[in-house]
C-alpha cells in the first residue's frame, strides 16, 4: 500500500511529537506536572512535609478579630494547685453555733447567708465581718466579740460553710450542661470540669477560661473588713489606729475653685476650669464660655477591656488525649467559655467544575479541600489567578490573591475559609490555546497516540475547497 505525501508527513509529525512528549517526560521524572496543563495540582515529591494552616489571610489589612483574641497560653502557676482552708465569701451559707447565748450549756444555732458586704449577725451582739476569714479564723473571731462585750468569756464556738458561693465556676457555650458548679477540692483541674458539664460539644478545638488577674496591692493601702482575704479575726475586731483617714464630709467633696455663683448655682469644668451655665464665671470667664460654645461633643470615652482580668487558651484535643500539660487548676470564680463551631457558608465560583454553595457546616474547611469539593478545576482555570473575597465588617469586603498551585506543592501554607468567602478560580487569555493544543493530542491504550484530525492539512484543504 503506497502513502500520499501528505499521509507521510502526518505520520513523521505524530512520531516526532510523540517522541518529544516521551523525552521530556523521561527527562524529568515520572513524578512530573503536565508540563502544558496548569491547572493539574498536586504535590508530587516524596519527602513528608508539615505546614501550618493559616485562619488569617496575612494582607496586613483589618480582618475580623477572632474570640479572645487576646487570649494567653497556659503559665506554669495555672497547673500548680494551692492546698488552703476556704476562704469564705459573699453569699455564702454558713451555720453558725454558740454555746451559753441563751443559757449556761444551750446551743444556739444559726444558718444564714453572708451579705454582700461581707457580714453575718450574730444573737446580742449584732454584725461581724466574715468574708475574707477561714471557719477556724471566724470561730475565733467570734469568741473574741462575745469577749469583748462582756457576754461569754470562753463561748463555744462551730462555723461550718453549708454553701460555698464563693467556691464556684461557671461554664457556657457549647457544651452539654451550662450553668455554674461547685469546685469540690483545691486540686479541681479542667477534666474534673469537664466530668461535671458533661463535655464539650463536637468541633470546638478550645476552651476560654477568663480568670481574675493577680494584683499586687500596697501595703499602705486600706482594706475593707469584708473583702480582707488575709485578716486575722483580731484584726477585723481592733479598734482603728489614729492612721486611718476620717471619712470626707460634705463641705470636703465641694469644688475648691472660687466661683461667682448667681442664683441658677450650675456650672461645668471645661478644660479643667469651671464656667456657670447661664450665669457668673471665674477669671478668665469669656474665653472660656466661648470655647465651650464652640466645641463640638466629642462623645463618650471608648471602651476598654478590663485590666483585671486575664484569658487562658485550653486546647480541647490534646487534653482528652492525655496531654496533662493542659489539665488547668479550676479557681474560684472562673468563667469557662466554650465557644460553638464556626457555621455558614462559603462560595465557590471561576473555573472549578461545579460552582456553587457550600456549607461549613460546623467544621473548618481549607481551601484545598474546598476545590476538591467544588471537583477541582476545570480546562482552563489558571490557579495562579486565584482570589479568597472576604468580609471585613458589616459592609468592606478585602479581596487577596492566592497561588492554588504553590498551595497543592507544599510551598504556601492552606488557609481556613470563613462564612461568606467566596473562592474565585480565574483564567487568562494563554489557557484556551493551551486547552486546544492538550485537546488535539491523546494518548491510547498500549502504544498508541492519536493526532486529532482537526489539526490535518487534508481537512483543512477539503474545507477550503
Amino acid at each position: 500500500m503506497r502513502l500520499s505525501f501528505s499521509q507521510v508527513r502526518h505520520t513523521t509529525k505524530t512520531l516526532v511529537l510523540a517522541c518529544t512528549a516521551v523525552v521530556l517526560a523521561v527527562g524529568a521524572g515520572c513524578e512530573t506536572k503536565s508540563f502544558i496543563d496548569p491547572s493539574e495540582l498536586g504535590r508530587l515529591k516524596k519527602d513528608p512535609l508539615v505546614l501550618p494552616i493559616l485562619d488569617s489571610l496575612e494582607t496586613g489589612v483589618e480582618e475580623p478579630i477572632d474570640l479572645f483574641a487576646d487570649a494567653g497560653e497556659i503559665q506554669a502557676e495555672d497547673l500548680v494547685a494551692t492546698d488552703t482552708d476556704y476562704v469564705i465569701g459573699k453569699n455564702d451559707l454558713v451555720n453558725i453555733s454558740v454555746t451559753d447565748v441563751v443559757a449556761p450549756g444551750v446551743e444556739t444555732v444559726k444558718s444564714q447567708r453572708v451579705s454582700e458586704t461581707g457580714f453575718v449577725s450574730l444573737p446580742l451582739v449584732g454584725t461581724l465581718p466574715a468574708a475574707g476569714l477561714t471557719e477556724a479564723e471566724l470561730e475565733k473571731a467570734i469568741q473574741e466579740k462575745y469577749r469583748s462585750s462582756n457576754l461569754i468569756q470562753s463561748a463555744n464556738v462551730s462555723v461550718t460553710v453549708t454553701e460555698a458561693r464563693a467556691r464556684t465556676f461557671s461554664v457556657i457555650g457549647n457544651v452539654s450542661a451550662a450553668g455554674q458548679y461547685a469546685i469540690l477540692q483545691s486540686d479541681f483541674r479542667m477534666l474534673d470540669a469537664m466530668v461535671l458539664f458533661k463535655d464539650v460539644g463536637l468541633n470546638s478545638d478550645f476552651i476560654y477560661v477568663i480568670r481574675k488577674a493577680k494584683s499586687e496591692t500596697p501595703a499602705s493601702a486600706t482594706t475593707h473588713p469584708a473583702d480582707a482575704g488575709a485578716a486575722t479575726g483580731e484584726d477585723l475586731l481592733a479598734p482603728p489606729t489614729d492612721d486611718v483617714a476620717a471619712p470626707a464630709t460634705q463641705a470636703s467633696l465641694e469644688p475648691t475653685t472660687d466661683v461667682a455663683q448667681e442664683d441658677t448655682g450650675k456650672y461645668v469644668i471645661v478644660d479643667g476650669k469651671p464656667v456657670m451655665v447661664d450665669g457668673a464665671v471665674s477669671d478668665d470667664s469669656t474665653a472660656t464660655m466661648a470655647a465651650a460654645a464652640t466645641q463640638p461633643f466629642g462623645g463618650f470615652q471608648a471602651l476598654s477591656e478590663p485590666a483585671d482580668k486575664r484569658v487562658i487558651r485550653v486546647p480541647v484535643t490534646p487534653l482528652k488525649n492525655g496531654e496533662l500539660k493542659y489539665n488547668v487548676v479550676i479557681r474560684a470564680g472562673d468563667m469557662l467559655v466554650v465557644p460553638a463551631p464556626v457555621t455558614g457558608e462559603y462560595y465557590m465560583g471561576g473555573h472549578v467544575a461545579r460552582v456553587g454553595v457550600y456549607s461549613l457546616t460546623g467544621r473548618k474547611i481549607t481551601i484545598k479541600q474546598a476545590v476538591v469539593a467544588a471537583g477541582m478545576l476545570d480546562s482552563v482555570a489558571m490557579p495562579y489567578r486565584t482570589d479568597i473575597i472576604r468580609r471585613i465588617g458589616p459592609s468592606k469586603e478585602i479581596w487577596a490573591r492566592v497561588d492554588l498551585d504553590a498551595i497543592y506543592d507544599g510551598r504556601q501554607p492552606d488557609i481556613f475559609l470563613k462564612p461568606n468567602d467566596i473562592v474565585h478560580v480565574g483564567t487568562n487569555a494563554f489557557a484556551p490555546f493551551l486547552a486546544a493544543i492538550r485537546g488535539g493530542f491523546r494518548f491510547s491504550y498500549g502504544l498508541g497516540f492519536l493526532y486529532d484530525k482537526n489539526f490535518s492539512d487534508d481537512n483543512n484543504n477539503n474545507n477550503n475547497n
